[in-house]
């Protein structure tokens, strides 16, 4: 640190700054110097009439410069040395202003902190377990977002720490995110809407659905949060069935009785499912992703449809529940999905959690789309290795095309009839 400036210096300086011009120059080549650190010229910009006097007075110059002027520091310090005040240009800038600081090896070092930081996620061990989140990590270095959401190092680092214990209980099997929240940080709201550690987190979690991104709609954020096994409340998850049964006079099984009677899709939210436990008495299920086809099996089979659940993507907690107690009472689950690699990814889920069968779902069911189906999509993302017949996803990859669920209504129609 400098030595604070003699009494007399400090006269002189105060005397020089009385004029405002001079202020406001020194202020201009303080700010240069401190960012630029040991430099032979600095560029000053924006400088205002009365600095420009004040310049053009201090190097002897006989007009004005313009609003923006390029100065050597030696020039500054020789005109400073010969003036009134009789010091050199570090001394009296200090004099004015205070110690200069070394903003260029500030910014140095943090730079090297946050790298620190990044690399230290990366090699996080509940990162490199988990190749689907890599991306999270590499994410948050990339695109500087762990910066824009901490006030500092120190901090960041700390949300990071915090941000993994939460990312390691994905999927949670059904917890609440208050109750998530307390466990993992002993907050209860550290996980609501708008805290820096649920931004973190829900960016993690879309990775893991085989999204990329924080939903923009609280609607959607309360899906992705159910569907990695977090309850936002019991009413925000629901599933969609159609044709099932279940045993006893229950409301539920009531419901269902009706419901698969009239040959009408029915919606049952978590809190129903836990306030009245089914008994499901079907020993097959098949499961779709998408409600399209829930709709199109009502119109055209009605009560002959075989019993059908929609996931509507990831399996939330309200699906979960569901077809974990179908599989308590012995029914066997049967898959479909999109043939894109969120399909497969789905499939994987249900497959592992579930004991789930392909329905449909194999590469001679994909050659068979792709030759049958005239308008295609790309298929697009990252690629997903099917645990069930690793050809699928290579005829997949060998085609590059997508096929949607809507667009094979006929031939899964004819299973479910």
């Amino acid at each position: 640190m400098t030595a604070d400036p003699p009494p007399d210096l400090r006269e002189r300086v105060r005397a020089l700054v009385a004029d405002r011009g001079y202020l406001d120059l020194l202020a201009a080549v303080r700010a240069r110097m401190e960012a630029h650190g040991e430099a032979a010229s600095v560029t000053l910009a924006d400088l205002d009439d009365g600095a420009r006097r004040a310049l053009a007075d201090l190097l002897g110059a006989r007009d004005v410069p313009g609003a923006r002027v390029r100065v050597r520091l030696r020039d500054l310090d020789a005109a400073l040395r010969t003036s009134r005040v009789a010091a050199g240009l570090v001394e009296v800038v200090e004099a004015a202003g205070g110690p200069l600081l070394d903003l260029r090896s500030e910014r140095t070092e943090a730079r090297r902190g946050w790298l620190e930081l990044a690399t230290e996620l990366e090699r996080d061990p509940g990162v490199t377990a988990r190749p689907e989140i890599a991306a999270w990590a590499e994410g948050l270095r990339r695109d500087g977002l762990l910066a824009r959401l901490a006030d500092d190092l120190e901090d960041a680092r700390g949300l990071v720490h915090r941000a993994t214990a939460v990312v390691a209980r994905l999927p949670a099997g059904g917890v609440a995110l208050s109750v998530l929240a307390a466990q993992t940080t002993g907050d209860p709201h550290a996980l609501d809407h708008g805290e820096a550690l649920a931004t973190l987190v829900l960016r993690a979690a879309a990775l893991l659905c085989g999204g990329d991104g924080v939903p923009a709609t609280p609607a959607a954020r309360r899906r992705l949060w159910s569907e990695v096994g977090v309850v936002c409340d019991p009413l925000s998850t629901d599933v969609l069935v159609l044709g099932l049964h279940a045993s006893g006079a229950g409301l539920l099984a009531r419901t269902l009785g009706d419901h698969a009677a009239a040959g009408e899709p029915v919606r049952f939210t978590l809190r129903a499912l836990e306030r009245h436990p089914l008994e499901l008495t079907d020993r097959v299920l098949h499961v779709c992703e998408n409600p399209a086809v829930v709709a199109a099996a009502a119109d055209a089979l009605g009560a002959r449809c075989a019993p059908l659940v929609c996931v509507e993507g990831m399996p939330g907690v309200a699906a979960d529940r569901l077809l974990r107690a179908a599989r308590a009472r012995g029914a066997t689950v049967h898959f479909h999905a999109d043939f894109d690699w969120g399909g497969l990814r789905i499939g994987n889920v249900l497959a592992a959690r579930y004991q789930a069968h392909p329905w449909r779902f194999g590469p001679a069911d994909y050659q068979a789309a792709v030759a049958s189906t005239k308008v295609t999509a790309p298929l697009r993302g990252r690629p997903v290795t099917p645990s069930w017949d690793g050809a699928l996803s290579s005829a997949m990859r060998d085609h590059g095309i997508a096929i949607a669920e809507e667009q094979l209504l006929e031939t899964l129609l004819a299973d479910l009839a």
